[in-house]
């Protein structure tokens, strides 16, 4: 194959041009691909393709015809083309090891060069180990399903002729068999197989002439296609003239259509009682993992796969992107960047990521940490270690030796082995290892003291994005000290939830916020010149539009996805009868962004919070409480509502309540002294 330049997005190289004319290009970047989420249901994905990008990667190249184009199409300036002229890449690029399983956030490849440079190849690199990546995850998942039994891969009439080859790769990368392409066979050393099809029985004037045909041309060992016709008639046809030949039946028959699972049964029986009990028998017709498992108790020796596999509906986009995360500034150093925008956030700064392995040998978590920050002596348990995913395979642009597919195809089988038998569970459920992003230790109990060590430990206990959401309760003026309706603890719980913030909001799916938006006068406030009872009446405070309503002074300038205001016209203590200001609940919200759980925090625990958990939990929404984020009015209250919490299946996080004398706080260490 030629230059692969052009197998991009005309948007790199204007981008290009702009960074010419502004200097950016010649800037030093860091470049992370990695995933925001795997595709729903998976719990693990496959990284494929390495071995097909680095070669692309020399290719890129804009000789005389690539530049031609360019010019006419006034793609670029005449200095740009001058520049892509010479265009070589050059920089160094580490990378997961192909058939390594990943999880979301941690990144399967780190591409550094100067800006100019990198930002050319992301469509490049996107497109192969996309397509490679997504192949290698469902093949590995037929394969756990198939228990054993080899799989065939068939889809080369079902995608673009050269996608084939690469699917056929990934796919045996994953763990298949053979493949049918020919191609693939010769270009990567893939054991092929294949006998006939339907158009082959068709063409003879009969089944058993065409049986006859295949048998003499392919010899006993060969597959018979029998559901052409009648199928129990053309299993007695082929054993009887395997039989003619000296054999108790044909090597194998296949089955291409029907209810598979009564059909195979029905092959097994009536092969067995014409005495051909060795005689094979080959399921395809659409198969994916789902009915590759629904034959596992059904007498099938192998299956052959193709468009559940090639295609989108068995395999989805591994969902990669190519992320911008550092540049350099003033000085020659790099500057730490990150996307921040809901739902899409991408974590700044050089990366790198290892697993955590237990003493058996089972990975415990996947650890991404800045570059720099010691992971060789992490404070494990004892028998625990860390086990780096990446290693240079690109220098100074030139690459470096590469494992043969055999050896990443081993290299697979270890990596899903050590992620132990649970992860080869087909039912839907979220990745089988947290990704967890830290600047300190590995592992963070629930025991942390809540100095600024312990609000790193929550940071980095965050979850990535994703289905997760930190919500934050009522953390208002009037409610914290100074305010109208102060709670005892609230200026530290605001100060600890806006380093919360700082230090691990990116991780969360989306940072929210409620806040009581009272009228006055209202329902909700004791009369004038009335007591208010704390039950039913109250003393005026958070009226709409005050500066006691607004959020505490530490969250001014903090990036939350959405505010809920409740309360306006009644008693409002859910943060589930609040709303956007596009008038949106907050059930709604969460659900149009598939957010399943939610990290609680705020004022206050007896009150506002309780009733937001126990909603939350009524409505089936994975809850985990911040307690020491979190401050209650009256320690009697508190108790209450926690243990109502924890009733009602949330999770209290955390061994000391801000301002709350129910627990004693923890001393500050001599460091934070």
């Amino acid at each position: 194959m030629g230059s692969t330049a052009l197998l991009t997005d005309r948007y790199e190289l204007t981008m290009l041009d702009a960074a010419l004319r502004s200097g950016v290009a010649s800037r030093p970047a860091v470049f992370e691909v990695f995933a925001r989420a795997l595709p729903p249901g998976r719990r693990y994905g496959v990284f494929a393709g390495l071995g097909r990008l680095l070669p692309a990667i020399e290719r890129f190249r804009f000789g005389a015809e690539e530049l031609a184009f360019l010019e006419r199409e006034q793609v670029v300036s005449a200095r740009t083309l001058s520049f892509l002229e010479s265009y070589r890449y050059s920089g160094s690029i580490d990378a997961y090891a192909e058939g390594e399983c990943y999880f979301p956030g941690s990144p399967v490849l780190t591409i550094e060069a100067s800006f100019g440079e990198a930002v050319l190849l992301e469509t490049l690199v996107l497109s192969v180990v996309n397509f490679d990546s997504a192949v290698a995850a469902a093949a590995s998942r037929m394969v756990g399903a198939a228990a054993g039994r080899p799989i065939i891969e068939m889809g080369a009439r079902r995608t673009h002729e050269t996608a084939a080859v690469a699917a056929a790769r990934a796919a045996f990368l994953g763990g298949f068999a053979s493949t049918a392409s020919l191609e693939a066979g010769r270009a990567y050393g893939i054991p092929t197989t294949g006998t006939a099809a339907h158009a082959f029985v068709l063409a003879h004037d009969s089944e058993r002439a065409a049986f006859t045909a295949q048998l003499e041309a392919m010899g006993l060992e060969t597959t018979l296609l029998v559901d052409t016709y009648d199928t129990a008639a053309a299993i007695r046809t082929a054993v009887e003239l395997a039989r003619e030949r000296g054999a108790s039946g044909p090597g194998a028959i296949r089955l291409d259509s029907g209810d598979l699972v009564s059909e195979a049964r029905a092959a097994r029986g009536l092969l067995d009682d014409l005495g051909a009990n060795r005689t094979r028998i080959v399921i395809t017709s659409d198969l994916d993992e789902y009915s590759i498992e629904a034959l596992a108790g059904a007498a099938v020796d192998a299956y052959g796969v193709g468009t559940r596999l090639v295609t989108g509906s068995g395999a989805p986009t591994a969902a990669f992107v190519y992320k911008l995360v550092a540049v350099g500034a003033e000085g020659g150093s790099l500057r730490a960047v990150e996307k921040r925008s809901a739902f899409k956030r991408s974590l700044g700064d050089r990366k790198v990521a290892v697993r955590v392995i237990d003493g058996e040998g089972i990975a415990r978590v996947e650890l991404v940490v800045p570059e720099g920050t010691g992971v060789t002596d992490p404070g494990l348990p004892a028998g625990w270690r860390v086990r780096p995913l990446q290693s240079r395979v690109m220098s100074e642009g030139r690459p470096g030796p590469l494992p043969s597919l055999e050896d990443s195809r081993e290299h697979h089988r270890a990596s899903l082995g050590e992620l132990g038998e649970g992860a080869l569970e087909l039912a839907p459920g979220e990745a089988f290892l947290p990704t967890r992003y830290a600047g300190g230790p590995l592992l963070a109990g629930p025991s942390a003291s809540m100095t600024e060590a312990g609000v790193a430990a929550l940071a980095a206990d965050a979850p990535l994005g994703g289905p997760t959401a930190l919500l934050v309760v009522d953390l208002q003026r009037d409610f914290c000290e100074g305010g109208s309706l102060a709670v005892d603890g609230g200026d530290e719980v605001a100060a600890r939830v806006a380093e919360l913030i700082r230090r691990g909001g990116r991780r969360y799916g989306a940072v929210l916020a409620t806040r009581d938006w009272h009228v006055d006068p209202g329902p909700h406030f004791a009369r004038p010149g009335e007591a208010p009872d704390y039950l039913t009446s109250w003393p005026v405070h958070c009226v709409a539009g005050s500066a006691g309503a607004e959020l505490h002074p530490l969250l001014d300038g903090e990036a939350f996805d959405a505010v809920f205001d409740k309360g306006a016209e009644a008693a409002a203590y859910s943060g589930f009868e609040g709303r956007d200001r596009e008038g949106t609940l907050l059930a709604s919200y969460l659900a149009e962004h598939r957010i399943a759980r939610i990290d609680l925090c705020g004022l206050t625990a007896d009150y506002c919070v309780r009733a937001t958990a126990l909603d939350a939990c009524e409505l089936g929404i994975e809850v985990r409480v911040l307690l020491p984020l979190t401050a209650g009015v009256a320690t009697e209250t508190t108790e209450a509502a926690l243990a109502q919490m924890a009733e009602s299946g949330a999770e209290l996080w955390g061994d000391e309540m801000a301002g709350s004398d129910r627990l004693r706080p923890l001393e500050p260490s001599a460091e934070d002294r």
